[in-house]
């Protein structure tokens, strides 16, 4: 298996094997540091560096990597089910998506479970990351490149998303302030357990 090239990827292999989940020659899930949901891996390409989704083109080679990643992604989330007899039994639908303006240097994709139950869930940023168009499904992603060449988020409007009022992602209901999205979050009548 050959060793991931990017240095944070490296580190997670050599001093904490027990933060990858999976691990091939081309990618590398692992459980993110702050998870935000009971699932909450980062998919990593281990043979090439991208520093972040705007730094991807409509090139061929660009498109490859975000169709491939998708690919194993979706796979990753099977294998899931599948080690769950099928069902995931309060983690609601588990989502994938990039943070159009990401955080950590290093292109990643998300797979992460909506029932968003951590501590490490602390805010409105934290929680309008994942639950507005802040976080772009890979299909979207593969759109951007491809008819646009490329993919640029504009960084006033992503920042706006962060700030926006708390909403529930099932009902749409707004709530005041996070310890009260979270109480709502797990007694909401829309909550499912599907993946998509």
């Amino acid at each position: 298996m050959a060793a991931c090239k990017w240095r944070y990827v490296r580190g997670a292999s050599k001093k904490k094997k027990a933060s990858i989940y999976w691990q091939d020659d081309e990618f590398m899930a692992v459980y993110d540091a702050f998870p935000k949901a009971k699932i909450h891996l980062l998919l990593l390409p281990c043979q090439r560096i991208v520093d972040s989704p705007s730094c991807l083109t409509g090139a061929k080679e660009d498109l490859d990597l975000v169709d491939r990643m998708y690919s194993r992604a979706t796979w990753l989330t099977e294998r899931l089910l599948e080690a769950n007899g099928g069902r995931l039994e309060g983690v609601g639908k588990i989502k994938l998506g990039f943070h159009a303006v990401p955080s950590l240097r290093q292109l990643h994709l998300h797979i992460i479970s909506d029932d968003f139950d951590s501590p490490c869930l602390k805010n409105k940023k934290h929680w309008n990351s994942f639950t507005t168009d802040f976080f772009v499904a890979p299909e979207d992603m593969l759109i951007a490149l491809r008819e646009n060449g490329g993919f640029h988020p504009n960084r006033h409007e992503m920042s706006r998303l962060l700030v926006r009022p708390l909403r529930c992602h099932r009902c749409h209901a707004e709530l005041s302030f996070m310890p009260r999205l979270k109480i709502h979050i797990t007694k909401c009548k829309k909550k499912k357990n599907i993946t998509e």
